[in-house]
């Protein structure tokens, strides 16, 4: 379903376009600086000065995908967390479900959640509680598996 035609609106696509425009701002800025500091200095051309906004967009691409892969395993811890919780519920309840429907209930609690913490604009809180969390759920038939 496309964007504007939900009714709870994601707020990454727009998170997206603000971190390359600030990163794109700020790497200009530096090579202004770099190019200033070059001509006060009388240390070189300043137009080099210019071509350290390269070096800074990589520099900036670099941390970009590291907080991207950051926030992939914090998603896939909070992932795990719900489906232990899930797990562990019916496995305690005595109804002994399948894999699949086990999956299938925890996507959709987790969706659930999720859903419910971005209208509440604590998405990325309720994310990092959830994958940071000690309160992990013990597996109750560990030990009976294996």
């Amino acid at each position: 379903m496309p964007d504007f035609a939900q009714k709870n609106k994601s707020f990454f696509p727009r998170t997206r376009l603000k971190c390359f425009v600030f990163s794109l701002l700020v790497a200009i800025h530096t090579a202004c600086s770099v190019a200033w500091t070059m001509d006060a200095l009388q240390y070189g051309d300043p137009l080099y000065g210019f071509a350290s906004a390269l070096v800074f967009l990589v520099f900036a691409l670099v941390l970009y995908r590291a907080a991207v892969k950051k926030g992939t395993a914090i998603y896939q811890s909070a992932y795990f967390y719900e489906y232990r919780r899930v797990r562990y519920e019916t496995e305690r309840k005595g109804a002994f479900q399948n894999e699949v429907d086990v999956h299938n209930r925890t996507v959709w609690s987790f969706t659930r959640k999720l859903r419910n913490a971005e209208t509440h604009r604590r998405l990325w809180k309720y994310v990092n509680a959830m994958a940071k969390t000690k309160k992990v759920p013990p597996d109750i038939y560990a030990e009976t598996m294996y």
